[in-house]
């Protein structure tokens, strides 16, 4: 009977901590935005989010030079739950610090297998982002450093405009070590200070004023001499 006990209460205690590792294995709850405006900033790691047909969820990320982005999302359905129709109109995208679509990726393993298989997803490598003074890839897009923009859109079904929010979770994975800018801006010349001549010290020698005032008196000293003797008499 306390066997019994002991082992009801083991499973009863193991129930939380369950329920917690399948919370946090299913991703943290954030609400993603419905424009650039309101679009939450994350971190790398794993999230959960519901989407609605026709909408469009914008989640922010912040990368710097040399780094990529990993995307993976799934619509977490069970098989048969939804039609393959609305499973195929599930996809993601990618937008620039301007705002700009980024259609190329460095890898896209998106899978096509039945809903709800855990290879029904997106993973998408967008390419590396450059340094600041390089601002474009070749294609025309902005790919410096600064705030970027991965979405969620699930396609509206016309037939069927009931709008049920689907339950999606996906995974950011930031690849790469920031790199510095390989020609950054030049740093101005500091003004070199110029030097202020020193006064000669009177212990040195005479300057030339004075030099110049012992000659003048010298000479006006001469004319009066030279005036006195010519008035004595011969």
């Amino acid at each position: 009977m306390r066997r019994a006990l002991a082992v009801a209460a083991a499973l009863l205690l193991a129930l939380p901590a369950a329920a917690a590792a399948q919370m946090s294995a299913q991703g943290e709850a954030v609400v993603g935005g419905g424009s650039f405006a309101n679009a939450p900033l994350l971190e790398p790691g794993s999230y959960r989010d519901t989407i609605l047909p026709g909408e469009r969820l914008y989640y922010a990320v912040r990368l710097q030079a040399g780094q990529q982005l990993r995307v993976r999302a799934r619509l977490d359905v069970e098989p048969g739950e939804i039609d393959r129709e609305i499973a195929d109109g599930f996809s993601i995208g990618m937008q620039t610090p301007l705002r700009e679509v980024i259609t190329d990726t460095d890898e896209d393993r998106t899978g096509n297998s039945t809903v709800g298989d855990v290879e029904d997803r997106f993973d998408v490598v967008y390419p590396k982002v450059l340094a600041p003074s390089a601002t474009s890839d070749g294609i025309g897009a902005y790919m410096a450093p600064g705030v970027w923009y991965p979405s969620l859109y699930l396609i509206a079904d016309e037939r069927r405009p009931a709008k049920v929010e689907l339950p999606v979770e996906f995974e950011l994975q930031v690849i790469g070590d920031p790199q510095p800018d390989a020609s950054p801006e030049p740093t101005p010349a500091k003004a070199t200070p110029t030097a202020t001549p020193e006064a000669e010290d009177e212990e040195d020698g005479t300057s030339a004023a004075a030099v110049a005032g012992i000659g003048l008196l010298g000479l006006l000293v001469g004319l009066v001499g030279g005036g006195l003797a010519a008035r004595r008499p011969g």
